[in-house]
């Protein structure tokens, strides 16, 4: 067997080169977030006597003290460090959040796809392949290989166990998307469970999301040698997770 000559299509590099391309744009915005300084409410002070002459107008009855305490207010909550800071980046961070995750994890279903199908075809069990795809994507890292390496072991409780697990969860409750329903205060259906951290916590995440697939790959070509996986070997211009280091 193993003088056999493989060919397969590679349309998987599609998603790897859709995912190269976006950790420069992420990581331009995680130096703009990580170096933002918001502007003092003092900034706002042609805001402020604006609002308040325009609520003059309206309100006319009201005294100009109390019109400046409900200005004032409004502008503490608006324009908080927090709220400066939301509007300014949750929407493209999200945005490329979820374009990573998507990606990443249509890419380690990529790969391990494909290292089933040669695994498979190696030991003249490729007939198998139909019945091991319908898993999920974690199932088919943990488990798949050993239809064809047995003493395949996927690392529980590393890293890169906790990587896969997390995208897999995230990725889940965004693809198949369920909301929470409450009705008269009592919650009817759970719904998904798509989880938000603060954004420096999930730039971490999101690093580890781009480095995934070729981890995994990695991890499997040194485990699976003797099987020919010939892909996945430049990831550049994506770093390697430290996170994901197996011993």
């Amino acid at each position: 067997m193993s003088s056999q000559q493989y060919s397969h299509t590679a349309d998987y590099t599609y998603l790897d080169v859709a995912l190269r391309s976006r950790w420069g744009p992420c990581s331009a915005l995680a130096e703009e977030m990580a170096t933002f300084v918001p502007r003092p409410l003092s900034a706002y002070a042609e805001y402020r006597a604006s609002e308040i002459a325009s609520l003059g107008q309206l309100n006319p009855e009201k005294s100009e003290a109390l019109l400046a305490e409900f200005v004032d207010r409004q502008i503490s909550l608006g324009f908080s460090p927090g709220m400066q800071f939301l509007k300014k980046f949750d929407d493209r961070f999200m945005t490329e959040y979820v374009t990573v995750a998507l990606l990443s994890h249509a890419l380690c279903e990529a790969a391990i796809n494909a290292i089933l199908a040669i695994g498979l075809a190696h030991v003249g069990s490729a007939d198998l392949f139909p019945l091991l795809e319908r898993a999920d994507v974690k199932q088919k890292w943990l488990f798949g290989p050993k239809s064809f390496a047995p003493s395949y072991k996927f690392p529980r409780g590393t890293g890169l166990y906790e990587t896969l697990t997390y995208l897999t969860r995230q990725r889940n409750a965004l693809v198949h998307y369920k909301i929470k329903l409450d009705v008269n205060g009592a919650t009817v259906l759970d719904g998904s469970k798509f989880q938000r951290r603060p954004h420096a916590e999930e730039t971490r995440w999101l690093r580890r999301f781009f480095s995934l697939p070729y981890d995994l790959a990695h991890y499997a070509q040194e485990k699976i040698s003797s099987v020919p996986l010939m892909f996945f070997f430049d990831r550049k211009p994506i770093e390697p997770a430290q996170e994901h280091a197996v011993a």
